[in-house]
Parts: C-alpha cells; sequence; structure tokens
C-alpha cells in the first residue's frame, strides 16, 4: 500500500464531510516559503500535502523496522514539517497532521510499539499511523479515520431511540466525550445535530465553527 492510496481515501471522506478537499503540493517543498531553492536539500519521496477542510495535513510512507530507523525517519519528517509550516495559514498550524502510511509491517516485527513510538510523539504535529490491510484495506482506513478529525462520532448518536429524550442527548454527549470533544463542545454538537438533522451541510459547517471557537 502507498501513501497515494491514502490521499486518496482522505480526499474520499472529506468530500462526504462536503469539505473542501485540495492537494497543495508546497507542503511537500523541501525549501521554505520565500527563501532561496537550496540545491542540495534532500527532498523526501513519496509525500503529499492536503488541505481538507481547515486541516493541513502531509502523508508520508514510514517503514517499521526499527527504533532507530524510526526515529531517523520522524527527525526527517519533522524537518519537513516544520518547512510545510511556512506556507499554511496562521490559523492553520495548531491544526496540522501529520499521517504516515506503514509500509508492509513485517508480522513478525514489534510493529505496534513503533507506531505507538511515533504517535506518543506530538513534536511540531500530532501524527496518526494508518496500517493497511490488504485483505480489508477500506475497513482498514475506517479503523484509522476513527481516530482522526474526519470522525463522525455523531453519526452513531440515533441508536437508542427509545431512551427519554434527555437520557439520549446525555448518551450522545458521553460518546463524544470519549471521542475527545470537551463537554462544552459537546452539547454544542448535540443542540446543532438536533436542530439541523435533515441540513447536513451546514451541520457539518456549525459542528466544525464549534468545536474551533473552543480552542
Amino acid at each position: 500500500m502507498t501513501p497515494e492510496i491514502l490521499k486518496s481515501l482522505l480526499v474520499d471522506a472529506a468530500q462526504t464531510l462536503h469539505w473542501r478537499a485540495d492537494e497543495v503540493a508546497d507542503f511537500t517543498s523541501p525549501n521554505f516559503r520565500s527563501r532561496p531553492a537550496q540545491p542540495n536539500v534532500e527532498r523526501l519521496d513519496g509525500l503529499f500535502g492536503l488541505r481538507l477542510g481547515d486541516y493541513p495535513v502531509v502523508i508520508a510512507p514510514i517503514a517499521l523496522d526499527s527504533p532507530d530507523q524510526v526515529k531517523l525517519a520522524l527527525k526527517k519528517l519533522h524537518a519537513q514539517m516544520v518547512v510545510a509550516r511556512s506556507f499554511m495559514l496562521e490559523r492553520e498550524v495548531i491544526n496540522a497532521h501529520l499521517f504516515l502510511c506503514a509500509t508492509s509491517p513485517t508480522p513478525s516485527g514489534d510493529w505496534k510499539r513503533l507506531v505507538d513510538l511515533l504517535e506518543r510523539d506530538e513534536t511540531v504535529c500530532r501524527k496518526v499511523v494508518w496500517i493497511p490491510k490488504k485483505t480489508d484495506v477500506q475497513g482498514s482506513f475506517n479503523t484509522f479515520l476513527a481516530r482522526t478529525f474526519l470522525a463522525m462520532p455523531w453519526a452513531n448518536v440515533g441508536s437508542v431511540s427509545d431512551a427519554p429524550l434527555d437520557e439520549t442527548y446525555e448518551l450522545a454527549e458521553r460518546i463524544l466525550e470519549k471521542h475527545g470533544l470537551e463537554k462544552k463542545v459537546a452539547q454544542q454538537w448535540v443542540i446543532k445535530a438536533d436542530q439541523l438533522k435533515d441540513d447536513a451541510k451546514s451541520l457539518v459547517t456549525e459542528l466544525v465553527q464549534a468545536r474551533e471557537a473552543s480552542k
């Protein structure tokens, strides 16, 4: 599996939310914005830059071979993200993400520990690793997606249809808080989901604005 496949899946996911999904080649540039090009600067292979809604993303391959190799690759990716940030809008920088596509993790390797090493490191930006499963690419992507800003936890909110309304709202808020939202934002999301349940496009916009306003 390749970062290009991940890029395509991410674009589809963003468009499902009616978000813009633009490829941004500048995010993969080896040179800082407004600085002369450096001829000897190494350009990393396999990178893609995207702007998904208000979230700038760099997609990159990562070989889950050994801790030392992962740390070396991470150092280079940190440097690339610093360059990419020079091309981002000021308000976007805080939302920058590095999405890593694992290339053929060995079944016998301790790749789970390496993924933990990568995702716990929030230097420069947040990182999420996709472990593609050849026999179920979409399923493995959905698992990955559920851990990103493109997740839609509110999609499962209406599953308790026979419960009293207040209890249903409280359950929805707990689900949203479990997925990382602050309590105040979770309450706003539940209210907006009820008010705009027949207008999906406006609902997504309102939910994103509510979350951004809390930062």
